[in-house]
């Protein structure tokens, strides 16, 4: 058996998971490879026996994974598994996921998720989750791995009642409630992105070309484009990952990004905490830090005040 393990990863939560999961994999198939998603083409599919496709949890899936999963053809019934990283909101990732991806063509085998760190400009560092994913998600995440490609074999072999049911519609009230209105909201909660030529060191630089994920910016062209409005950024998904990562300071956010955090400093976050207490009670959270140590003092960008706020490790590119 052929296994593609894709992942799309920002911070590296997921990339970590996808390894794991590709080293179980590796007990059981002949061939296991893992590719970051923008190094994928539909095409490449036809290599593999059995698919995995990862992501963090943004709200639901990433726009680049649905663009993924929405242009490749017909799978006739291949097998995929899916995996997801998050913060304390996961309850529309596979709902949402799932049946896409049992539109696109493929048989759906499994699903797992686990608890990452969270890195945004105005959340707590360290953050409710920090720490994750530790040893023992990449364990139970290596398990995972393991049991997808005896389960795809058993399924293939005519044990079909192995193919899970599609998740139920059951989200979380307090997390639908709260993602909900985050989409109803027009423009990005962080503010809007600015990008600054003049202190922009491009083509030596083009982070923020290669890392976003709405493919909004081209800075080949001319007049060069930049974010969801061509001249700077202003979208619902509530990414600033280019602010976070350029390394001169060229990306700011308008309002000032001190400006934006200062709501936040200081301020305890009921609803993040009642749900992970939730999933704490139920056996699915383990705090890896006391919730008294939780940065709700110092915003990411606070407890990180030099140019990159992220530095980008090459490994994580693969």
């Amino acid at each position: 058996m052929k296994v593609l393990v894709i992942h799309f990863s920002q911070s590296g939560n997921t990339r970590k998971i996808a390894h794991a999961i590709a080293e179980g994999a590796r007990e059981e198939a002949e061939t296991v490879d893992v590719r970051a998603l923008k190094h994928v083409t539909p095409q490449m599919l036809d290599d593999y026996d059995l698919i995995g496709l990862g992501s963090p949890v943004w709200k639901a899936d990433p726009p680049n994974v649905r663009r993924f999963y929405q242009s490749i053809p017909d799978q006739k019934g291949k097998h995929i598994f899916s995996f997801a990283t998050h913060g304390c909101m996961p309850s529309f990732y596979f709902p949402v996921v799932l049946p896409n991806l049992k539109k696109a063509g493929f048989t759906v085998i499994g699903s797992a998720r686990w608890y990452g760190n969270v890195v945004m400009p105005g959340m707590p560092e360290p953050y409710y989750t920090a720490g994750h994913p530790d040893e023992q998600d990449c364990q139970e995440a290596k398990e995972f791995g393991r049991e997808m490609v005896k389960r795809s074999r058993r399924i293939a072999a005519g044990e079909t009642y192995l193919i899970p049911p599609m998740p139920k519609n059951d989200v979380d009230q307090n997390q639908a409630v709260a993602i909900v209105n985050m989409l109803l909201e027009y423009g990005n909660p962080q503010g809007k992105i600015i990008r600054d030529p003049e202190k922009c060191i491009y083509p030596k630089c083009k982070r923020c070309m290669e890392y976003c994920t709405m493919q909004y910016t081209d800075l080949t062209c001319d007049p060069q484009k930049f974010g969801s409005e061509g001249h700077c950024c202003n979208d619902v998904h509530e990414c600033a990952w280019c602010f976070m990562i350029c390394p001169t300071g060229a990306i700011r956010l308008e309002p000032d990004v001190y400006e934006h955090i200062k709501p936040f400093i200081g301020v305890r976050k009921p609803l993040f905490e009642r749900i992970l207490k939730q999933a704490e009670e139920r056996g699915e959270f383990r705090p890896l830090i006391p919730m008294e140590e939780v940065g709700i003092d110092t915003p990411y960008v606070l407890a990180h005040q030099k140019h990159p706020y992220f530095k980008v490790k090459p490994e994580m590119e693969d």
